[in-house]
């Protein structure tokens, strides 16, 4: 349990200091957290997709 929390502290700090670096907060994650609530990964990773298509489609 130790070695996952280290591990998951590490992966937190990190990821606080690129939302820092890109002007971001940590509320930002969590808006986005919750858009996601109730999706499937399977869903929300179709919805990425969809998305990027419609994305390469436009001129």
């Amino acid at each position: 349990k130790a070695r996952l929390v280290g591990e998951v502290a590490d992966l937190w700090f990190h990821s606080l200091i690129a939302l820092v670096h890109y002007g971001l907060k940590p509320a930002d994650v969590m808006v986005e957290l919750e858009r996601r609530e109730g999706t499937s990964g399977i869903e929300e990773k179709a919805l990425r997709k969809a998305e990027h298509r419609e994305m390469a489609e436009k001129p």
